[in-house]
């Protein structure tokens, strides 16, 4: 135990950095800057670039941690840092990203919600996660076990089959070290979170870490006496913590969001106008999110993930279904309206926050009516690729989690990308300027998403793109809807890798799309 007299073990970050072995394996919570616990990562960089050490460390962490940047799990990656890293993304770490992409690290990519899930396993004695998710994509064994480098040797993921149906078994680490974040601590080392956006996984990562006999090291940015704690506001007891670090300074290395300090509505201590400042501009980006809007229906509880699909949730509003239906996102949160952008992972107006791993518990059993998800890559049969494309490792993150057990489900972005300008002209798409990359290719670099496994379950399959509505079938990609103006040779065919099929039903899109006017979605 490090306690002595029951109270906490207060040291700074910069004696946190020195309890790191070499060798060490560290797993770290967060969401994009959500509970990232900056300032002991900073300590530990800085502690490294003066003394070389910890070296060759193996670090866990389930979603993007970090600012996009140069915060976050950024400042543990320096060459020689981390020996092996297992992540659900990478969050554009650049340095962990080019040591993979040289092969010079051990590195792994397992969905978020399987890696979440991981703590749990651990705190409760098992040695993995048992699961259908990652079947038939890169994470199976049989096209690669999620693994990223030609170092990366050991089989982490197993096939297996349970009561005549296959799973994947994913090998739990043991831990030696949890630093995690909140926002109060007391002198029993009990932590409170709440100025932070969600709890993400910070408790679990705590349990996991003592029941592998490993130590807790906790950020806040306040102290208190125990008297003036409510028990229901403690998510992490003290019997978790070991030690405690006091961020001296809490406006840069303990924000809230990338772009926020501190917002009490993003806390959830008050409610907010949740009218739009103005309508979102009708581009293609609208475009898109008006077509994937029409597919909501009142009562559905959804999940938007980032990029274009953030729209559709604004379009919802503008329509006035927002109160109809339920958003979520995979940190945890329940209700309100997402935010987007550098407030990614957070929400006004929510109704609940769950752990994160809790949330995936949700997902993962068919908890959602229906998700939209972006693409990079997509192949003739409708295979998606996010995780590793452009020459870059992106990372999974939730979308396996969110995109195998959901019934409908909506992919959704531009036909190509790079410089595309496209302009709505008297109800009609016209495109100004092509886009120089084509998204959808003989091939793709990696399977995230494997669209003839998702047929075989069942699954309701929609591609919604700024030109065209397509749906994957047993005999490849099929053009089922066309954008008002659009010259289906010239604007689609041509600009795709490969020829899709076209429904000898195909339909014009609904020209209320293509009008700057709110379409009475809702009616």
């Amino acid at each position: 135990m490090t306690r002595s007299g029951g109270f906490m073990n207060r040291i700074t970050a910069a004696e946190a950095a020195r309890l790191i072995e070499d060798g060490d394996t560290l797993a770290v919570s967060g969401f994009l800057l959500a509970t990232t616990p900056s300032a002991i990562l900073r300590a530990i960089g800085e502690r490294f670039l003066e003394e070389g050490a910890p070296r060759n460390m193996t670090l866990l962490q389930a979603a993007g941690t970090g600012n996009n940047g140069d915060e976050g799990i950024m400042e543990i990656s320096h060459p020689g840092m981390v020996k092996r890293y297992m992540t659900g993304h990478f969050a554009r770490n650049r340095r962990l990203e080019a040591q993979a992409l040289d092969h010079s690290i051990e590195a792994y990519n397992f969905p978020q919600g399987v890696l979440s899930k991981m703590y749990r396993a651990l705190s409760a004695g098992q040695k993995g996660v048992l699961t259908t998710i990652g079947l038939h994509t890169f994470c199976d064994p049989r096209r690669g076990g999620g693994k990223l480098t030609d170092i990366t040797t050991e089989d982490l993921v197993e096939l297996t089959e349970v009561a005549g149906e296959e799973y994947l078994f994913y090998k739990a680490p043991s831990l030696d070290v949890a630093i995690i974040r909140g926002t109060t601590a007391d002198e029993k080392g009990n932590i409170t979170m709440e100025e932070e956006s969600n709890m993400i996984d910070a408790r679990e990562i705590a349990m996991a870490a003592k029941a592998c006999g490993g130590k807790v090291i906790v950020q806040v940015k306040y102290l208190a006496d125990s008297k003036s704690l409510d028990r229901n506001d403690v998510v992490i007891p003290g019997i978790l913590v070991d030690y405690v670090v006091l961020c001296d300074d809490p406006e840069k290395t303990h924000r809230q969001t990338v772009a926020n300090y501190y917002d009490p509505a993003i806390a959830g201590h008050v409610k907010v106008s949740a009218e739009p400042e103005s309508q979102f501009p009708l581009n293609e980006r609208k475009i898109i999110a008006r077509r994937a809007a029409m597919e909501i229906h009142p009562g559905d509880v959804v999940n938007l993930g980032y990029g274009v699909p953030e729209v559709v949730g604004i379009v919802a509003n503008e329509e006035g279904m927002g109160e109809e239906i339920t958003l979520t996102l995979e940190c945890g949160i329940l209700g309100g309206i997402p935010l987007g952008g550098a407030n990614f992972g957070s929400a006004l107006n929510a109704d609940a926050n769950l752990p994160m791993n809790q949330m995936f518990d949700f997902y993962n059993g068919g908890g959602l009516d229906c998700a939209f998800l972006g693409f990079a890559e997509v192949n003739p049969m409708g295979d998606i690729n996010v995780s590793h494309f452009g020459g870059r490792f992106a990372g999974c993150g939730g979308f396996i989690d969110i995109s195998q057990p959901t019934n409908r489900v909506f992919f959704v972005g531009t036909l190509t990308a790079g410089g595309l300008k496209e302009s709505v002209q008297d109800g009609k798409l016209v495109i100004e300027q092509e886009g120089s990359q084509k998204k959808f290719i003989p091939s793709i670099g990696q399977t995230t998403f494997n669209a003839a496994y998702g047929l075989k379950n069942g699954q309701d399959i929609t591609f919604i793109t700024d030109r065209c509505v397509m749906k994957p079938t047993e005999k490849g990609l099929m053009i089922t809807e066309i954008a008002p103006g659009i010259d289906l040779q010239r604007d689609i065919l041509d600009q795709m890798g490969f020829t899709p099929l076209v429904s000898e039903h195909m339909i014009e899109m609904d020209p209320r799309i293509f009008k700057d006017e709110v379409m009475n979605l809702r009616a």
